[in-house]
């Protein structure tokens, strides 16, 4: 909501997106245990891979920072484990907290992100940020793919990430790509027989495109090693400091939010 501003002029457009969707997860999804991680403006190790890593996405504009520093208070004021860590990204931090929680706990990543889809597995589901009701999991992702969950980077790998300046096989897409992994089994697969690619033009862009495929498989691959701080304990859902929570809804003349929250404060 970029154009929403306080009646003074202040910009307040995301941090109400951001309070909206969690007042809906808190309220609507009911979970026992919660965390929600940050990226920090340092590079990662991706960066260190591959110089041309993210190069075309443009900074983050100076309104939406000071926006993300009350945007902090307000998972704070509700009592919500951060996470964020200097060399790593949010959805590495997601992937660690997923893995090492998944025995315990059943898991639910809230993301837009295709990439967290190769997380999946029977106790670790995505769930759409705009669409909560709408569940990612491993039925889903078998049904659409024909693949295991570990297997969609190996099809991303081939076809490439533009958003991420991430260089793709010349001329292959997601459906070729897809149709190759699903061929083959495996990225490793198809390059170990790559004279079985019937298509010639493919099989030279293929044959000349192994080591970058190569690159790409690394960037695409989510860590699930981050060295967090962490016991699932701290990630249990918590009375908020309503008090806080409604001093900052106040000063951004979030009067819908403050009904909601205090429909739920009086239950």
């Amino acid at each position: 909501m970029k154009d929403l501003t306080t009646s003074r002029g202040e910009l307040s457009g995301a941090i109400y997106g951001f309070s909206r969707m969690l007042i809906n997860l808190l309220y609507e999804r009911k979970p026992d245990y919660l965390a929600i991680v940050f990226d920090l403006p340092a590079p990662t190790f991706r960066h260190r891979q591959f110089s041309a890593y993210k190069a075309n996405r443009p900074k983050m504009p100076h309104s939406l920072q000071n926006q993300l520093i009350f945007i902090k208070e307000i998972v704070r004021a509700f009592n919500v484990q951060i996470f964020e860590l200097e060399g790593y990204e949010a959805d590495d931090i997601l992937a660690t907290v997923a893995k090492k929680t998944e025995k315990e706990i059943d898991v639910f990543i809230f993301t837009k992100d295709k990439d967290i889809l190769q997380l999946i597995s029977h106790n670790i589901k995505v769930v759409d940020q705009k669409k909560i009701d709408h569940i990612y999991d491993l039925n889903w992702v078998r049904e659409k793919y024909s693949l295991e969950p570990a297997r969609i980077t190996d099809v991303m790998a081939l076809c490439g990430d533009s958003t991420d300046n991430i260089p793709g096989v010349a001329g292959v897409g997601e459906k070729t790509s897809l149709k190759l992994i699903q061929e083959f089994g495996s990225l490793e697969n198809l390059f170990n027989n790559l004279e079985r690619v019937k298509n010639e033009k493919l099989q030279e862009s293929l044959i000349n495109s192994v080591e970058q495929v190569r690159i790409n498989h690394e960037l695409l691959t989510l860590s699930t090693e981050v060295p967090l701080e962490m016991k699932i304990d701290h990630l249990r859902i918590t009375r908020a400091y309503w008090e806080k929570v409604v001093e900052i809804f106040a000063r951004f003349e979030f009067d819908g939010l403050l009904r909601k929250i205090d429909y739920y404060y009086k239950k």
